[in-house]
């Protein structure tokens, strides 16, 4: 027996008006059905009810159990009779039912498809079964020992709990980041993974085996509801992830404008209980969702979005697997289960690869935000830390325990800097700044804070330093200042500048008082000529000028 599709051992006969099991039998003894020469049968959507027939020779002296397996979950009725040659009476015919019209506890066997077990008497018996459905009528027929059957359904059952296990882990591994991150990429790529997931429990069977059994009717509606499902939170999460909004409006609006389309077309199918309908709005649908996926792709590679190549490759994978499983039910490539599951590797490789760019994306924009909340905290001229990064910073120095060092503070302005701009240019008052930067930056101590304050003047915080220390680097940096030969546009300018010095600690001021005892010590340098250091005279520090 072989472990393939009989499809190619079989007869068909698709009904133009009901026939009974007797009619049939006579119809397909007088050679009225047509012989098949594809492995898997496909009649496609709302095709008239099937007939098909073969031989079972058993040449045993002892009945020989079988099992008959139609591996296709979504058919509305499936009638299985067993007709030994020897029959001469409809009596004696043995007629097995099931189908998706009931309950799933109703089905003979505990089996996601159309399974049905039969003891074959010595001899010949005519196997006639009538299948009938507006789904897409695709047929492979298993006949096999029990053990095959078995062995068979064992890897199906390993397999699909290695894919739902593997989705359900990016389920909520994408939920925890929404939770936690709040973006709306995250949510919709959970909701596509749960609409995926939902889609392949429906058209595997497994829904209907695990979640509804006692259901019927929506086990008839939900294969297109959820592949509705799929479709529109697919589209949902491109337009996020590839930003479409910000480049494409109108293919934006278009997108959004289709995914309410169809699903109220699928809902006027419902009120109406037109099933076909239904059917055929959803599977167009679903071409339209893989040619989108791609254009959307393609659209946004062209505009240099850093994240269409995955997605690119995502969506072809997906389309892809789709081609092989489709050529493979048409009969085109050999039917295996590798083959008929192409469809499912396809889009279990795209769901990996989004869910790989989803994480990219996000280090990306993390890095993003990052550089662009360090460049908010830096001058973009001297490259210093400025007025804001200076506030958020010292706060941690200013609170620390060892009060009676305390805390000296220093504002240092560029003497006459407007001149300087007046007579040379503002380019060469840009380079004096970035000089003068510089030349703070080397003289000062590894553990001083310095940021442009705003304008020519500039901040510096002196943690754990007492006043005495402080003058002499205020001291300091006022003669590298004035000695210091600032070249700029080919112009070499002798530059100075006023210091203003204050020390205290969180017992004494607050952190703005000091620095506005330091302001107020600028300003009277500035009013003594400018070139000097000026700060509150203690008993061992006495004032001091630059020169």
């Amino acid at each position: 027996m072989s472990k393939q599709p009989i499809g190619r051992e079989l007869l068909f006969f698709q009904e133009q008006q009901p026939l009974c099991v007797n009619s049939a039998l006579s119809n397909y003894l007088q050679g009225g059905f047509t012989a098949s020469h594809s492995r898997v049968l496909s009649f496609g959507i709302g095709s008239k009810p099937v007939w098909l027939a073969f031989d079972v020779e058993n040449p045993l002296t002892f009945p020989v159990n079988r099992r008959i397996q139609i591996a296709t979950s979504w058919l509305d009725s499936v009638d299985i009779h067993y007709i030994p040659t020897q029959t001469t009476a409809y009596s004696q015919i043995l007629t097995q039912y099931s189908g998706d019209r009931s309950s799933f506890t109703d089905r003979n066997l505990n089996d996601r498809y159309f399974s049905f077990d039969h003891d074959f008497t010595p001899g010949k018996t005519t196997v006639l079964i009538r299948i009938e459905s507006p789904d897409p009528m695709v047929l492979p027929i298993y006949f096999s020992s029990l053990d095959t059957a078995l062995d068979r359904s064992q890897f199906q059952s390993y397999s699909y709990g290695f894919l739902y296990g593997a989705v359900l882990c990016l389920l909520i591994y994408n939920l925890m980041l929404f939770i936690g991150m709040r973006s709306i990429s995250y949510l919709l790529y959970s909701m596509f993974l749960f609409g995926f997931l939902l889609m392949n429990l429906s058209y595997t069977g497994h829904g209907y085996q695990w979640l509804w059994p006692e259901f019927p009717r929506w086990q008839q509606w939900a294969n297109p509801v959820l592949m509705m499902l799929f479709n529109v939170t697919g589209l949902l999460f491109a337009l996020r992830f590839l930003r479409v909004k910000s480049f494409l409006p109108g293919t934006y609006k278009l997108t959004k404008l289709i995914c309410i389309l169809f699903p109220l077309l699928l809902l006027m199918a419902f009120i109406a209980d037109d099933q076909v309908l239904g059917l055929i709005f959803a599977f167009d649908f679903m071409l339209l969702f893989s040619f989108m996926m791609i254009l959307l792709g393609i659209m946004a590679f062209n505009v240099g979005n850093p994240s269409a190549k995955v997605f690119l490759l995502a969506s072809t994978s997906s389309m892809t697997g789709a081609a092989v499983t489709g050529m493979a039910v048409w009969g085109f490539i050999p039917f295996t289960d590798l083959t008929y599951r192409a469809a499912e590797i396809g889009i279990i490789i795209d769901i990996v690869l989004l869910a790989l760019a989803l994480a990219v994306k996000f280090r990306a924009t993390e890095r993003e935000k990052l550089i662009a909340e360090h460049q908010a905290k830096i001058d973009p001229l001297t490259g210093l830390k400025n007025r804001r990064a200076f506030y958020e910073i010292t706060p941690s120095f200013w609170k620390q325990k060892r009060t009676r060092v305390g805390v000296s503070m220093i504002i240092i302005d560029i003497d006459y800097f407007k001149a300087i701009n007046d007579t040379y240019g503002h380019t060469v008052g840009d380079e004096v700044l970035v000089q003068f930067a510089t030349l703070l930056n080397k003289n000062l101590r590894q553990q001083d804070i310095v940021a442009r304050w705003g304008g020519e003047e500039f901040i510096l915080l002196l943690p754990k330093t007492r006043l005495k220390e402080a003058s002499t680097i205020s001291k300091h940096l006022c003669e590298s200042i004035s000695k210091h030969a600032f070249i700029a546009d080919r112009n070499e300018l002798q530059v100075t500048a006023s210091i203003g010095l204050a020390h205290g600690s969180p017992a004494q001021f607050t952190l703005e008082q000091l620095i506005s005892l330091a302001d107020q010590q600028l300003y009277r340098a500035k009013q003594r000529g400018k070139n000097q250091i000026s700060y509150e005279n203690s008993p061992d520090v006495p004032g001091g000028t630059c020169n």
